[in-house]
């Protein structure tokens, strides 16, 4: 065995035994693995009765805790330990007390705590969590808003008149030329007795924009993102957003969609994934499919026969919809999703990429003005 073998086989050793095994084995951890075995040590020390709540030389909060793993983890080992948490160690309890979350600091890590708790917390920090989520959302959506509205100024219609009676819209050209005949020689000046407006496409009947998110363990990060995109799309005048929810059924919160903090609370994450039967219930509801957009946000991992999906899709796209799907992004921002799936989507008409809200939205406007 090499050296380097060695070492990393007492790194492991020394993860998986914990801080009790120091005194027999080397401490070969660097920072980033330290932070994981505090974080270990803060869970799994409370099987020793010696250690009390088992905070030891850590001294984390339970929200410093569930924010940490998510930091220092993979998220499906992150839902291990959360799952561990309440099942084993009932955590739940930390996470009831209004003065904690009062002390904490409103971030996305919080904010995706929350929400993993969300089955588990008393109605009694309902407000507090509440606060917090909006508290997020509203500085998401100061980031956000600017450069997703910029997208959407409209250009005109160079070929089109009858458009609304503002001077934006004045075509000075055409309205010069059709009041010639109107100009006073007297007075020097010509009179503007007819003008002519161009019409802009956000005249237009609004197009209808259906945002499908999987509400999956693992598309947590995009759920709040796409939440807050939702709400800030949907004032508008030129898109008529519809919201929908679904694992292995179907939650549509059209209704909510203004309003990002009662959409995330609505959230079931956890549950499997069956992707066809969402678009199935979208492509349903379409009634302007020349005038209607598909952006479905997964990682494209489908759970249920795949026929469905591919079927949905196709259909979709025969009559004219616009189809995106958005591919969810990894921790470190990179793309994680099934790529086998999206390529057989992207053959059907779909485009799949992984963007940024502010690409989405530029993707989305583009869309439009096509």
């Amino acid at each position: 065995m090499t050296q380097n073998e060695m070492n990393e086989y007492q790194r492991r050793w020394r993860l998986i035994l914990g801080k009790n095994s120091m005194d027999a084995l080397p401490n070969p951890l660097d920072n980033a693995d330290a932070s994981r075995d505090s974080s270990l040590d803060y869970l799994y020390q409370r099987e020793y009765e010696q250690r009390g709540a088992g905070l030891g030389e850590t001294q984390l909060t339970a929200i410093d805790w569930l924010q940490k793993v998510r930091q220092v983890f993979p998220k499906s080992t992150v839902e291990i330990l959360q799952k561990q948490a309440i099942d084993r160690y009932q955590l739940t309890e930390l996470l009831t007390d209004v003065s904690v979350l009062q002390q904490a600091k409103p971030n996305l890590a919080l904010v995706q705590t929350l929400l993993s708790f969300r089955n588990h917390l008393p109605q009694e920090v309902m407000d507090e969590v509440r606060r917090i989520i909006n508290r997020v959302c509203q500085e998401l959506e100061a980031v956000l808003a600017q450069k997703v509205q910029s997208q959407f100024s409209f250009t005109k219609q160079r070929h089109l008149h009858g458009g609304r009676k503002q001077l934006s819209n004045l075509d000075w050209h055409r309205s010069i030329r059709n009041n010639l005949k109107h100009y006073n020689h007297e007075a020097d000046c010509l009179l503007l007795e007819k003008m002519m407006f161009y019409k802009s496409q956000q005249d237009r009947l609004p197009w209808d924009l259906y945002i499908v998110i999987d509400q999956s363990g693992s598309m947590l990060d995009s759920l709040i993102h796409s939440a807050v995109l939702a709400a800030i799309f949907c004032r508008l005048s030129a898109l008529k957003t519809h919201l929908i929810l679904f694992d292995t059924s179907i939650v549509d919160l059209t209704d909510k969609v203004d309003d990002p903090v009662e959409s995330l609370l609505s959230v079931q994450l956890g549950g499997g994934t069956n992707i066809g039967k969402a678009l199935s219930y979208v492509n349903d509801s379409i009634v302007q499919p020349q005038r209607s957009i598909v952006v479905l946000i997964s990682d494209f991992y489908e759970g249920a026969d795949v026929t469905t999906l591919l079927q949905q899709t196709k259909s979709m796209h025969s009559a004219g919809v616009k189809l995106l799907g958005l591919a969810a992004l990894n921790d470190g921002g990179n793309p994680e999703f099934n790529r086998g799936i999206a390529n057989q989507l992207t053959n059907l008409g779909m485009d799949v990429s992984a963007m940024t809200p502010d690409h989405l939205a530029a993707w989305v406007a583009n869309t439009m003005k096509k």
